[in-house]
């Protein structure tokens, strides 16, 4: 066949200004690249970086100043400075002798009490008695405490009328001091007067009683019988 007259083979690949062909570039020079880029990757190191151990030594610091500057600055808190039963603290720092609240008791009888006595001190008639102007209430100590530590179920008469219900011992789920609070408001509300009771004292009869039953009205007016007006 004539030179002049043959076809240019368009299937064979031609090579760029490189001398790589058109499929791209070849293994060689991929290797190549790939081993540069190696080498240009920066080596791990073993150990510990300065910067992190830096950040946790200034970390811990910060924490043991604010701890040293609020226990200096705290103004002597204590958890019990939102107890509204514990002791007061007094200007000293140290504790004082536990004080009879006639608020705070208010606050307690009206979310344990005064379902059944109600708010007034008035009690429902002809089912729970009334603690208003009551000899149970303004007389012994022991024979009040008694009846809210260990409750009592039967006949009792209050102001001359007579009432057959059930006490419980709600006490027996409270604090000596929160009995006392309650016991010395409704020994002075509703124009009732009598003195406050200490905690001591509901300590000292509730180890007395121990875990004891309901009382019978009867049996507690033989152990502290009712004062004459």
């Amino acid at each position: 066949m004539n030179e002049r007259n043959r076809h240019p083979d368009n299937n064979r690949p031609r090579r760029g200004p490189s001398g790589a062909g058109s499929e791209g570039p070849s293994d060689g020079r991929l290797v190549e690249v790939h081993s540069q880029l190696s080498r240009d990757k920066d080596e791990p190191t073993e150990g510990f970086s300065l910067t992190p151990i830096l950040i946790v030594f200034l970390f811990c610091g910060f924490g043991f100043w604010a701890g040293l500057y609020l226990t200096r600055n705290s103004g002597d808190f204590a958890p019990t400075a939102f107890d509204l039963n514990a002791p007061k603290a007094s200007l000293a720092g140290g504790p004082v002798a536990f004080e009879p609240d006639a608020a705070k008791g208010e606050k307690l009888f009206l979310a344990n009490c005064a379902a059944c006595h109600q708010a007034t001190g008035l009690g429902v008639p002809g089912a729970f008695p009334p603690l208003a102007k009551s000899g149970w209430v303004t007389g012994s100590e022991d024979r009040i405490i008694k009846a809210v530590l260990a409750g009592f179920a039967g006949e009792i008469e209050v102001n001359g009328v007579k009432y057959n219900g059930n006490m419980p011992n709600i006490g027996a789920g409270l604090k000596d001091a929160q009995v006392a609070h309650i016991i010395t408001y409704v020994r002075q509300a509703w124009g009732n007067v009598a003195e406050p009771v200490m905690d001591t004292k509901v300590a000292e009869v509730r180890k007395a009683i121990g875990n004891r039953a309901q009382y019978i009205p009867a049996d507690l007016l033989k152990e502290h019988p009712l004062e004459a007006k």
